[in-house]
């Protein structure tokens, strides 16, 4: 019984999270043959300020730059 959970910024749209829950479902019958009502697929949304890469909060517009600065 595969369970496959997704972690992503608040914000997509139902058709967005629906075709990526679909692909994700089909991709692991595809590879693992579970049957289709065996697999959970769910997507747990964080709000952008309460995410942070390299130190850089998801919610601050230089996010793009800051998160990928070279810090020692």
């Amino acid at each position: 019984m595969p369970i496959i959970s997704v972690t992503t910024w608040d914000g997509q749209d139902d058709a967005q999270s629906r075709e990526l829950m679909e692909e994700l479902t089909r991709t692991v019958r595809k590879v693992t043959g579970a049957p289709l009502d065996k697999i959970t697929v769910y997507i747990q949304e964080v709000p952008r300020n309460r995410w942070t890469e390299g130190g850089a909060l998801g919610s601050d517009p230089e996010f793009p730059v800051l998160s990928r600065r070279l810090t020692e």
